[in-house]
């Protein structure tokens, strides 16, 4: 199940090793699970980078994996791009769908890549979650779903066990609700035992991290939100999903950046139907990032024209 970052997020699952096409047929048959595209008249227009955009839009959201980074390695070009905008006086933010880790460490993190960001620059899942948390305190005590050297069990306002591989049936009836942040040690027992415990008492779960797929290298890794849609086609349990497609997290966004009109923001992203399919509906200008990410080396224009989500622009990197 490791990947050859030697993590453990799946590479594989029940028979499934996903590839682009595979993920991108996946969010197409979730597709009414997911936001309703704004109107889009005109074909995507191709630039070669997002320099030429610069000047038209007056601020400028980025998602990160598959855009700024894959795993580890950033992806050329991305730190002077950011640093270029921020130098002209653009408002920058990164919007990203990053569960596991909290303000501070994710901030930390793409500082010591060479990006030139602060908290409040940055909207994350995770900050959703927690957000969520403290306007709307969760009862009784609930499984966290993350790996063991993260520091999930930093929630605010709840009380929070984890659970990891080994752990019980009993145990997991025992708890109120789930958090599912990472697919970290995530499993088929695991998986199984969740569904099965569901099934005996349904109870809410939240996911951190709506996504099916990651890019990690020359790899992609199945995330929470893969196994959090396979929950809910077993047990009929609705999660309640914070980041993107979903329209909250670009609220979020819009409002960071101080009420800037949204057609006067541009969404940069690698996925049709979580950057571009959520920045669309909440009324923003998008491109889309063509070399890196999950439609990387797949027919883009095919793409489009199938699932209807269009970009404002394409570009292969930014």
């Amino acid at each position: 199940m490791k990947n050859n970052l030697q993590d453990n997020h799946p590479t594989s699952f029940d028979g499934i090793k996903p590839t682009s096409e595979w993920a991108f047929n996946q969010y197409q048959r979730l597709r009414r699970q997911l936001p309703k595209a704004g109107p889009n008249h005109q074909p995507p227009q191709r630039v070669p980078s997002l320099e030429p955009l610069f000047s038209r839009f007056d601020a400028f959201v980025f998602d990160a994996f598959g855009v700024l980074n894959t795993g580890p390695t950033v992806i050329p070009g991305a730190v002077e791009s950011l640093a270029a905008l921020q130098a002209s006086g653009k408002p920058v933010l990164l919007l990203s769908n990053a569960a596991t880790m909290t303000q501070q460490a994710l901030t930390e993190k793409y500082c010591s890549m060479g990006f030139d960001l602060t908290e409040d620059r940055i909207v994350s899942s995770r900050w959703l979650l927690e957000d969520s948390l403290i306007r709307e305190p969760r009862r009784g005590v609930w499984g966290v779903i993350a790996p063991p050297e993260s520091d999930s069990q930093s929630l605010p306002k709840i009380k929070q066990r984890p659970v990891r591989p080994g752990i019980t049936n009993q145990a997991l009836d025992e708890f109120d609700g789930f958090i599912f942040l990472s697919s970290d040690n995530w499993d088929k027992t695991l998986q199984a035992q969740l569904v099965a415990s569901l099934k005996r008492r349904r109870r809410p779960l939240d996911v951190a991290n709506p996504d099916l797929v990651a890019p990690r290298g020359d790899c992609l890794t199945l995330e929470p939100g893969f196994f959090a849609h396979r929950i809910n086609e077993e047990t009929g349990i609705n999660p309640q999903f914070f980041g993107k497609p979903y329209r909250p997290a670009f609220t979020a966004a819009l409002n960071r950046l101080g009420g800037i009109s949204p057609d006067r923001v541009l969404m940069v992203g690698d996925t049709l139907h979580t950057d571009i399919l959520g920045a669309s509906a909440a009324g923003m200008a998008t491109l889309l990032v063509s070399d890196h990410g999950s439609l990387a080396g797949m027919d883009i224009n095919a793409c489009i024209e199938y699932s209807g989500i269009s970009p404002t622009y394409i570009a292969p990197g930014v």
